[in-house]
């Protein structure tokens, strides 16, 4: 797992790459690279850096979430807002904001995304 790529890229038989036109708006189109040698050289940069990520850790299944943190990770799973979420939990944005930083280091994570690989891997959910 790791938190950032370099790049965005779509390779199709290893004879074509796309690459986004715009690093940081990805539907401002793609560039289409046929060149062998430019598309080993962007598959081999992709692979090092996925290469220097982390393994995710597996945890037994009989480790459970946190009782006060179980309606936090389920709002999360279902794709809420933190605005609805806290509505929907009976409590303040900050206090959600705050459960969801517990939910993460509970879980060691430093993202959203990585909390909810982590608790599925746990069997949290």
């Amino acid at each position: 797992m790791t938190d950032t790529i370099p790049f965005k890229i779509i390779v199709a038989d290893r004879a074509v790459a796309a690459v986004p036109l715009d690093l940081e708006l990805h539907d401002n189109g793609v560039l289409l690279i046929r060149d062998p040698v430019v598309v080993q050289i962007l598959v081999r940069t992709h692979r090092a850096w996925w290469d220097t990520g982390e393994e995710l850790t597996h945890h037994p299944a009989s480790d459970e979430a946190p009782a006060h943190l179980r309606p936090v990770l389920k709002a999360l799973l279902a794709g809420l807002t933190d605005e609805a979420a806290a509505h929907r939990l009976g409590m303040s944005g900050r206090t959600y904001s705050r459960r969801v930083g517990e939910l993460m280091t509970a879980l060691g994570t430093t993202s959203r995304f990585r909390a909810g690989a982590e608790a599925a891997r746990r069997g949290w959910v």
